[in-house]
Order: structure tokens, then C-alpha cells, then sequence
């Protein structure tokens, strides 16, 4: 575990805290003949070194591994580029360098198949999918029924509205995502007066809005989506809890 936590350690020393925002606009442009590119494949080599040495591991998978490494920076960095930037690849790309750490990890640690198999179905648990399958449930699916139960409302509103600035598009969703996702997450550890500080704070978010328009319709709208998310969350994080507790 030691050599796990060293290298995320100095794999998030070096793409985040070492290479600066001009770093990566320079390699953006220049590919493989920016000396940032470089600098910035040679602290990853350096401080992965600088562990291996540390940890003591013998010499050769040593290098290989920080070899793997090195090598994984150059190609995502290079392809990069030529790819939109958006929260999306940023999660590609950090995944593949976390695989890559967990793999080489797995292999010094001396790791079986078996093993790796036996953790795997243990991570995939009864009581793990219900988790999984409860904050599956709190968006996507919550939030079919909130928008279909409010279809009327919703459609009134948008019809008899003057304000057309209707903020960000698909923000309303992800905060009604977060939100259940929270109160969930705040069942699970019993810490139910989170809920209370979620419903507060975003009570006082919506204030201002509520009294600029001072719109019967519209706060009697926000409210019953409010309280329709928040009812939804609570019975599913109940009933989650209660299936993980009976298994």
C-alpha cells in the first residue's frame, strides 16, 4: 500500500502542482518540440525515481515501470491536443494514469489473478450494488418523474412566463443530481441533519430569485420540486439502507 500512495502521491505532485497553466497551452501548441512537454515527462520521471528509490524495489522492473509511466504522459499528452478539452477526456485521461499506477502497484505487490478475482466480486457485493443502484436511481430516473409529474406546471410556467432567462441549460437537473445524491450519501452515514443544512441552503440560494419575481406560480413550482426531490431521495435512501442492513 506504501508504493500505492507514493506514486498517486507524486502523480498528482506532477500533473497538477508542477505543471503550471502555460505549461499545457505551450504544448498545446508546439506537440513534441515544446520544452515544456519535456520538462514536464522529466518530473514525472524524476519523482517516480526518487519513490522507487525510496521503496527500494529491484532495478530493472523499477525502470520498466517508471518507463510505463513516463510513456503514458507523453501519448495522452500528445494526443490531447487534437481533442476537444472538456471534463470528459480530463477524466479519460487521469484514468488511464491511474490504471497504470494501480497495475504497476498490483504487480510489485505481488498480487495474484486469484486474488485480484476475489476482490473484485467483493467489490461487486450485494450490498455494494444497492449503494450503486440507489445513486443510479436518485438521477437519471428521479429525475424522469420529477420533470414528468411537473410536465403541467412546468409547461404553464414556460407559457405565461415575461422572464425568459431561464439560467443555465441542464443546470437544474445536476443540481436536482447533487442534491440526492447528497441526501443519500448523508442516510448512509446517519447524518441526517445534512438534509436540513441541503433544504436551508438551498432555500436561501432561491430567496433572492423567489422575492425579485414575486410569482405565486413560480415559488409554489419551485417548491413542490424541491420537496418531490428530496421526498425521493428519502425513500430511496431509506429503503437502500434497510436492504443493505437485512443482507
Amino acid at each position: 500500500m506504501e508504493l500505492l500512495l507514493l506514486l498517486l502521491t507524486v502523480h498528482f505532485i506532477g500533473d497538477f502542482y508542477l505543471q503550471p497553466t502555460a505549461w499545457i497551452e505551450r504544448k498545446s501548441e508546439n506537440h513534441l518540440k515544446s520544452i515544456r512537454l519535456l520538462s514536464h515527462i522529466l518530473i514525472h520521471t524524476i519523482l517516480n525515481t526518487v519513490v522507487f528509490l525510496l521503496t527500494d524495489y529491484p532495478l530493472l522492473p523499477a525502470i520498466i515501470a517508471i518507463s510505463f509511466i513516463s510513456l503514458s504522459h507523453l501519448i495522452t499528452d500528445l494526443f490531447k491536443p487534437h481533442k476537444k478539452q472538456n471534463l470528459s477526456y480530463f477524466l479519460i485521461e487521469q484514468s488511464i494514469h491511474l490504471i497504470i499506477i494501480i497495475l504497476i502497484w498490483l504487480y510489485f505487490s505481488g498480487f495474484t489473478v486469484e486474488q485480484v478475482a476475489t476482490f473484485t466480486a467483493n467489490l461487486f457485493s450485494t450490498q455494494n450494488m444497492i449503494i450503486a443502484i440507489s445513486y443510479l436511481l436518485a438521477c437519471k430516473p428521479a429525475s424522469v418523474i420529477i420533470s414528468l409529474a411537473l410536465k403541467k406546471h412546468t409547461d404553464s410556467l414556460i407559457k405565461h412566463s415575461e422572464n425568459q432567462e431561464l439560467g443555465l441549460v441542464s443546470a437544474g437537473a445536476w443540481i436536482g443530481y447533487f442534491e440526492r445524491c447528497l441526501a443519500i450519501s448523508f442516510i448512509f452515514m446517519g447524518q441526517f441533519a445534512g438534509i436540513g443544512f441541503l433544504v436551508a441552503t438551498k432555500t436561501i440560494f432561491r430567496f433572492g430569485d423567489l422575492t425579485k419575481n414575486k410569482d405565486m406560480k413560480l415559488t409554489e413550482y419551485m417548491m413542490l420540486g424541491t420537496l418531490l426531490s428530496y421526498a425521493i431521495a428519502l425513500f430511496i435512501g431509506w429503503n437502500a439502507q434497510q436492504l443493505y442492513f437485512a443482507l
